[in-house]
């Protein structure tokens, strides 16, 4: 355990023992119930120093705590207590900032209620808007999460979360929006990835041969197996999503050197919000603004790209570029 826990741990344990007036509390006294509250925490057999608990105890007197701690010292008894009774470190009120930081804090936590391996979140916010006094805006959505926690796939997280810590092949009963029945795939998962407001599962798929991903709000049922899970040494998920928009890496394909040309606002916009990490402005005139992108072209890829309508033409490469006019053509071919 760090030591500035350990500090926190001594903070409250004094706390708790000047708070107790029917005793007079020595540094030796002091150092003695810290050393049992480590112990208890963090099962590490140490007992704070004389010049620890001075240190300490110059802090709680400080202000630089958040608060300050009425500690004075008995010169006759050689004993700390607190001069006034009712104070309490636990007691001491959130200044506006702290309130603030908090409400920040909690309407981002609230987001996540319903993973149940999260759950312990839900107390703890339960807890703090019952105990602390928030601000009369604390009821007003701030920051609001786009996408939806109670999603057809989010019954499957904690399930899941647990295969991939412990490596434990499953088999999946999946039922993809193609097909009228479900089939099974024996998988090695790998990683849960939130995309386009869906979840979805990378793994290795035992009957294929190869990665796949799984849309979990389309998994039917998952069974634990008595299988040796798959390793692939290769894989590592920040390179996987590195080089491709979206989640389907398409299976012997290579990284393509992919420019467009985006007219009007959307430049503007592609500038603040690139498609990839890797965009580059290459160019801009009265023709438009061409950008440069580096990844493996995909079917997420190409429906960003065609949701810009008549205002971004693909340049090259020229098989991107004839895929995007074909689907143009279809359009045209539904609209006319």
């Amino acid at each position: 355990m760090p030591t500035n826990l350990h500090a926190l741990i001594r903070y409250r344990t004094i706390d708790e023992c000047l708070a107790q007036r029917h005793k007079q509390w020595t540094w030796e006294d002091l150092s003695e119930a810290c050393a049992d509250k480590i112990y208890e925490y963090d099962g590490i057999d140490v007992s704070p120093s004389r010049r620890t608990i001075m240190y300490d105890i110059q802090h709680m007197r400080s202000g630089k705590l958040g608060y300050v701690a009425p500690i004075i010292y008995d010169r006759i008894n050689k004993s700390y207590s607190y001069e006034d009774p009712d104070f309490s470190i636990q007691k001491f009120p959130l200044s506006k900032d702290d309130l603030f930081e908090l409400q920040y804090a909690l309407s981002i936590l609230k987001n996540f209620k319903g993973f149940q391996n999260t759950s312990g979140i839900e107390n703890i916010i339960t807890k703090l808007e019952h105990t602390v006094t928030l601000q009369e805006s604390a009821d007003k959505e701030v920051v609001h999460f786009d996408h939806s926690l109670n999603e057809p796939g989010q019954k499957w997280l904690h399930e899941l979360y647990d295969y991939i810590q412990h490596e434990n092949v499953v088999e999946i009963t999946y039922l993809p929006f193609y097909l009228d029945e479900p089939y099974k795939r024996t998988i090695s998962p790998y990683v849960i990835k939130e995309y386009d407001n869906r979840w979805f599962l990378i793994c290795w798929d035992h009957n294929r041969n190869d990665y796949r991903n799984f849309a979990l709000d389309r998994l039917v049922s998952i069974e634990k197996q008595a299988i040796r899970f798959h390793r692939e040494p290769d894989f590592d998920p920040k390179r996987y999503f590195e080089d491709i928009v979206g989640v389907t890496l398409p299976k012997d394909q290579t990284i393509q050197n992919i420019q467009f040309r985006v007219q009007g606002d959307d430049a503007k916009y592609l500038i603040t919000k690139p498609i990839h990490i890797s965009q580059q402005l290459i160019s801009q005139s009265e023709d438009g603004h061409v950008f440069s992108i580096q990844v493996i072209p995909n079917y997420e890829l190409e429906i960003i790209l065609f949701s810009f309508g008549e205002r971004l033409e693909v340049l090259s490469p020229l098989s991107l570029r004839q895929t995007m006019q074909e689907r143009s053509q279809r359009m045209h071919e539904i609209y006319r």
